[in-house]
């Protein structure tokens, strides 16, 4: 197999997803998918617009430690607005919004139109939707456990420091673990977790960007006087903690796609397309058995009719 084909990373040779998988859910119908879609990434931009508000007129205290550092205490006023920009929280934040943003207008067009943009889109942009999704459904768990598990030092005593700790570093997950269950994907291809790693790669760059044209250090760690040691080891625990991360939620996939297999019975599963390579393997001809995905309508959404031919 050869490694940098659309095969490889996701898009089949037959079609970018022939099932609607990334529209569809094995538990929910279209229309209650979209708009639980549409309120995520409301909620992730009203959260963003209130805390930028907030910021523009008052101070958020906020105490933060690490593994080998102590107790500290940051003060962000509107300055922070600015600064929220090179914080991994904050970017993942703003990408979930956007995630939902684009994956319920696709939903819902779907469900009324029973097409989308996204299937009509170049090979390049299905391919860069599969990978968004990959990283939508890694990130936020190591947001949330690097935040609680090493870096909050304490309850805040503020309000909004409390919602605001619970929003990006707690809900967070919460969205991307629904996207897990809702959504009738198939596992990220095992190409993907190169992409994750290589964007909290590009990341890490960026924060020293950020040192070196604003003055300040994104994360404690990165600070050089604590010992370069300690870089070393931050970077490698994070790449170890990303690769289990995604191996999880990848299997998290498959195990959410069995237990729909059992709950819905294996007619009802034949979706998709399966081809199977005639002769040997120089051969090009190809036999496929289609399984095509006729929607029911919207106020029944109970088990689709799939016609199956063969080509």
């Amino acid at each position: 197999m050869k490694l940098f084909t659309y095969e490889t990373w996701g898009v089949p040779r037959a079609g970018f997803d022939p099932s609607y998988n990334f529209v569809r859910s094995h538990f929910v119908s279209p229309v209650v998918l979209a708009c639980v879609r549409g309120l995520l990434s409301i909620y992730c931009f009203t959260t963003i617009i209130t805390c930028y508000t907030w910021l523009a007129n008052e101070t958020a205290t906020i105490k933060l430690k690490d593994v080998n550092i102590g107790s500290y205490t940051i003060q962000q006023g509107n300055a922070a607005i600015g600064q929220s920009f090179s914080f991994f929280t904050y970017l993942t934040f703003w990408s979930l919004g956007f995630y939902f943003l684009v994956s319920s207008v696709h939903t819902f067009m779907y469900a009324f139109r029973q097409r989308t943009w996204l299937h009509t889109w170049p090979k390049s942009l299905q391919l860069l939707h599969s990978m968004y999704y990959s990283t939508m459904t890694s990130f936020p768990f190591l947001v949330t456990i690097v935040f609680w598990g090493t870096m909050n030092s304490g309850w805040p005593a503020g309000r909004f420091e409390q919602w605001i700790n619970i929003s990006v570093h707690g809900l967070n997950s919460v969205f991307a673990t629904t996207e897990i269950i809702l959504s009738a994907t198939e596992p990220q291809p095992w190409h993907h977790l190169s992409v994750v790693l290589g964007v909290l790669s590009i990341y890490l760059g960026l924060s020293y960007l950020t040192r070196y044209t604003q003055g300040f250090y994104v994360y404690e760690w990165m600070n050089p006087a604590h010992g370069n040691a300690s870089i070393v080891l931050h970077v490698l625990g994070y790449a170890g903690g990303m690769i289990a991360l995604f191996v999880l939620a990848r299997y998290a996939i498959m195990a959410r796609n069995m237990l729909a297999r059992r709950l819905q019975g294996p007619e009802e599963m034949e979706y998709g397309e399966k081809g199977i390579q005639l002769e040997d393997d120089r051969s090009d001809t190809w036999s496929a058995k289609v399984g095509v995905v006729k929607p029911t309508p919207m106020r029944v959404q109970k088990k689709p009719e799939i016609v199956v031919s063969e080509v």
